[in-house]
Formats: structure tokens, C-alpha cells, sequence
């Protein structure tokens, strides 16, 4: 057994925002492998600690409780304009990249610093209101507070007044270098019903169920800077304490202008939005997400570290600070939303856990990474990035086509569907949230894409221009889509569909990943290069290195 007093009373990486300056303590700890493991639990929420042993079993579990979801608009915005802003680098010759995503360690630290300053007050926000924050994805964040049936009413009304504080304090958060950044809120109270999906290496967790359908819809027909609750919510709701309007879907917008809202908005106003009481040099508020785990068994840890995101494990186990996975890097990315079954909840686990499984073998083949698995925004859904630190390869773009052209095939001979979306370009790759509590996540436009492609041309492998041109595959496996008009996409940009012409007429190809050779005793000594197998009509097989 290990033993921690405070574990997570000390920030993971050092907050470099206005409300952190002067408060920041180092950590005390008397090892680093007890630092470690306080690390990896700031990367995985109560629901997870509070299971214990129970948290690496694959199965179904159902939680009652209110759920939040806060989506934040203006992040990718944010991220181009740090780039922008940031001096260009200057080539040999004296002229400067056209590259205008390439930024300085300093551009990159001052991005990493306005993310986190901004999302860290939300988050802080969400724990002081004993939320437990499930998930961030990319800029929108999921929360759910625990709780019986019977104390859904109060439950509730503690929830909406953390939301509207929220909007209070942060909608219409304008930055330092002229961003806008905004919010809108949705919120839903019943039973969430968990899945639970693992291997030998890595272990994910998804949320679903009717209460899950309803914040998405609360959190669709909000607009920013209001919250939206479901009509459950709203039912169980001191309804008399807030003002109100009732939407054409029936669920219901709370409006500041309540006697409450506005009194919780005077007092937001009047407070010191640079301090924060967490970097304080006095104690923590109680109800900061502080040491509710006394001992943690080694086979707990074990537990905890397969839900978390292997680059932060690496990181930690070279004991390097995980700021420093903070960066702009081109990636790869693919969304993929595996077709669950409607009904029957080890009928949607198994399908879940199959899917998993053909999936991770081909990120083991083709070098990607399972970053999120998300079920509460676009349905059963993977995030996979190729080019993470560790696995960067010229030809990630080719390495995302086949594989998804392999899960589909896979899929296809499970009585599986899916829809995939790839996309290529610079992104924002690193830790995001609040120190006691924060994820490795992935913001850009080409994640942007990737997910609207996904969505919109379903049963399909989508990419966009990028990642066509760049795979070096052949063109007759690419057919421009008709155009769909999607939110931030420019009118002129082309789309493809990936789709192998495996006529017997024509000359295709099947690409090969690099392959390491080993002699007789198991010592490498050489690496096959990647190449492509061309065959025409079974007649021969050319092979070119």
C-alpha cells in the first residue's frame, strides 16, 4: 500500500496565467513515484477512483446524478491567433516560413497558459460545487454530480447556480490577444449508464443513456452565454427562484434576470476574477477535489494508469514535467463513430468492446493512439491521432487511410458499421484544464474537420485535401464528395472519400508499414522500409522499396 496525506493539493504543472502568479507552492513530495501517482490520478475522475478494483472490469454500470455540459466556443480561434501573433521564423536565406502555424517555445507556453487560465477557473468552478469532471473534449467539458433520487432537487438547484455563476463570470471572456471566448451550458438530472471497454494495455469508459441524450439537446438549443435544462430538470427545479423561458422543444432557458441570478451576479462582479483560492497560501476550500483516496494498492495504480493517456505516462515515467508535452505539432487525425445497437446495454458494450479491440490492433500496426473515447457529443466515437511524440512518421496520412480501410473491412466481417473522418494539419497537443484535474487533449481546426467530416458523410472513409495529397495513394481510391455545408469549413474546400477500386482490371496497391527484422535470437538487426505491392489482374507482383 502507498500512502498520501494530500495528494492532490499540489498543481501537476506550474499555472503561468495573472490568477496564479505568487501562489504556486512546489510539491513536497518524498519520492517520485509517489509524485507519480499523483499525477496520474489528476488525469482520471472520482467515478473512476471511487471504484477502486472495480474500475478495471469491463462491463455496465449505472450512476444517478445531475450532469453538466459545458460547451466553450472560440478556443480554435484562440490558437490561430497565438500563431499569428508569434514571430515567424526566418529561413536560412532570410526570408520568413509561409508556415504561420510554426511557433516559438514561448508562443507555445503563452497558448498552453491562456488555455489553462481560462478553463482552469471553469473547472475550479465545477470542483467547488462537488463536481466530478468526466471528460474534457477538446473545449467542451462534461460533468456529473452524484447523487440518490432523493436528493435530485437539491442536487439541482446547486448545479444551475454553479452554471449561471459560470456564465456570469465567464461568457464573453475576452483574451489577451483579442479573442472572444464564450459558453453555453446544458443540464440534465437521471441515471447515466457507464461502459466500460479495456485490453491488456489500455482501458477507456463511455457514457450514454436517456439522461446523457437530454444534456445534449439542453446543451444544443443553448446559445452562448445562456443555460438550457431538460424538462425533468426544470420539474424538480425551485422554479420560483429563477426567471425563465420555456423553448419550442420544451426545455427551459434560465435567464440571469432572477433575483438570485442577479444577486449572484453582482457578487461575481464584485470579485477579484486574477485571484484564485487554489494558488492561495492559505488552505484549500474543502470542497476542492483535495485527498479522498488515503492508500492506493499497486494494482489500483495499474488500474489508473491504463485510463490515462500513454504520452502523459511516458512523460511521467522519465520524470519530465508534463508541460512540456505542450505543443503545436502536425498530426493526423481520425474520428471514427462506431454504429451502436439501439437497445439492450451488453448488446451496445459488446459491439463497443469489439470495435476496441479490431480497432486497437490496427493503431498497434499502423502507430496511432487512441486519445478519447466520447459516447456523450456525437454517439460511440474515437478520437486517433498519428504523429503523437514517439510515433512520428513522414507517412501518417498514409498510415491513417489504410488503417481505416482495414477497420472497415474488419468491420464488415463483424456485422459492423462506421463512419470515419481524417483530416491533416497543425494542432495544439498537451494538457488542458486545472491543475488538480486535467486532461491530455488535442485543438484545432483539422480536429474540427475531422469530427464534422465524420458526421456528415456517414458509412465512409471522408478526408480532406491534405491528407489525399500527402498519402501519395492512388487517385483512382479517391472520389471527391458532393458539398455539404458545414460550420467553419470555407465553400471551397474539397473533400474525398477513400475507397479501394479492387477491380481485377486495374493496377491498386496495399501499402506496407516499416517492419523491424529479427535474427534467429530475437535481436533486431534492421528495419524494413515501407513500401507498396502493386498487383495487376493476379498476373504479377511488382515490388518497389
Amino acid at each position: 500500500m502507498r500512502f498520501f496525506p494530500r495528494l492532490l493539493s499540489a498543481p501537476l504543472f506550474r499555472p503561468t496565467g495573472p490568477w496564479s502568479q505568487n501562489r504556486w507552492r512546489p510539491p513536497a513530495w518524498e519520492s517520485s513515484e509517489r509524485r507519480t501517482l499523483a499525477e496520474v490520478l489528476t488525469q482520471v475522475p472520482n467515478y473512476i477512483i471511487d471504484k477502486g478494483d472495480d474500475g478495471g472490469r469491463e462491463g455496465v454500470s449505472y450512476v444517478n446524478g445531475v450532469v453538466m455540459f459545458t460547451d466553450l466556443s472560440g478556443f480554435t480561434a484562440l490558437c490561430e491567433k497565438y500563431a499569428e501573433s508569434d514571430e515567424k521564423p526566418v529561413s536560412p536565406t532570410g526570408e520568413k516560413s509561409d508556415d504561420r502555424w510554426k511557433m516559438s517555445s514561448r508562443g507555445v507556453d503563452a497558448l498552453t497558459a491562456s488555455l489553462n487560465d481560462y478553463l482552469g477557473r471553469i473547472v475550479q468552478d465545477l470542483m467547488c460545487a462537488n463536481g466530478d469532471i468526466l471528460k474534457f473534449a477538446g473545449d467542451a467539458i462534461l460533468t456529473l454530480w452524484q447523487c440518490e433520487e432523493s436528493q435530485f432537487p437539491a442536487t439541482i438547484d446547486r448545479v444551475v447556480t454553479a452554471a449561471i455563476g459560470i456564465q456570469c463570470k465567464m461568457d464573453n471572456y475576452m483574451t489577451e490577444v483579442g479573442v472572444n471566448l464564450r459558453v453555453k451550458i446544458g443540464i440534465a438530472v437521471g441515471c447515466v449508464i457507464f461502459y466500460h471497454i479495456a485490453n491488456d494495455h489500455e482501458r477507456h469508459f463511455g457514457e450514454a443513456g436517456q439522461t446523457i441524450e437530454e444534456v445534449n439537446i439542453a446543451q444544443s438549443s443553448a446559445s452562448s452565454g445562456t443555460v438550457v435544462i431538460s424538462p425533468k430538470a426544470w420539474d424538480l427545479l425551485e422554479q420560483k427562484l429563477f426567471s425563465y423561458s420555456i423553448l419550442e422543444s420544451g426545455y427551459v432557458e434560465i435567464n440571469r434576470r432572477s433575483s438570485l441570478s442577479k444577486t449572484l451576479q453582482n457578487l461575481m462582479e464584485t470579485r477579484d476574477p486574477t485571484k484564485s483560492d487554489i494558488f492561495n497560501n492559505g488552505p484549500e476550500p474543502e470542497c476542492l477535489r483535495l485527498t479522498q483516496l488515503s492508500k492506493v494498492s499497486e494494482r489500483q495504480e495499474t488500474i489508473y494508469r491504463m485510463y490515462t493517456n500513454q504520452n502523459v505516462i511516458s512523460k511521467l515515467d522519465a520524470c519530465a514535467e508534463l508541460r512540456w508535452l505542450s505543443e503545436i505539432r502536425t498530426v493526423t487525425v481520425m474520428f471514427l463513430e462506431v454504429h451502436v445497437p439501439q437497445e439492450g446495454d451488453q448488446e451496445i458494450l459488446s459491439t463497443i468492446q469489439l470495435a476496441f479491440t479490431i480497432i486497437y490492433d490496427q493503431m498497434t500496426r499502423m502507430l496511432g493512439t487512441i486519445n478519447k473515447l466520447y459516447m456523450f457529443d456525437k454517439g460511440c466515437t474515437f478520437l486517433i491521432i498519428f504523429g503523437m511524440p514517439g510515433k512520428k512518421h513522414e507517412d501518417e496520412p498514409t498510415r491513417a487511410l489504410k488503417a481505416a480501410d482495414n477497420i472497415m473491412k474488419d468491420f464488415h466481417a463483424n456485422k459492423l458499421q462506421a463512419s470515419i473522418g481524417i483530416t491533416t494539419g497543425r494542432a495544439f497537443c498537451g494538457i488542458i484544464g486545472h491543475p488538480q484535474r486535467h486532461e491530455y487533449g488535442v485543438i484545432g481546426k483539422s480536429v474540427n474537420l475531422a469530427a464534422r467530416l465524420m458526421s456528415n458523410y456517414p458509412k465512409r472513409i471522408a478526408c480532406d485535401d491534405t491528407t489525399r495529397t500527402l498519402s501519395n495513394l492512388d487517385p483512382h481510391d479517391f472520389i471527391q464528395l458532393d458539398y455539404i455545408k458545414m460550420k467553419g469549413v470555407p465553400v471551397d474546400n474539397i473533400h474525398y472519400e477513400y475507397k479501394i477500386d479492387r477491380r481485377k482490371d486495374r493496377l491498386f496497391s496495399t501499402f506496407i508499414p516499416p517492419q523491424q527484422i529479427e535474427d534467429d535470437g530475437g535481436k533486431i538487426i534492421g528495419t524494413l522500409k515501407p513500401c507498396c505491392m502493386y498487383t495487376v489482374q493476379h498476373s504479377h507482383i511488382i515490388l518497389t522499396v
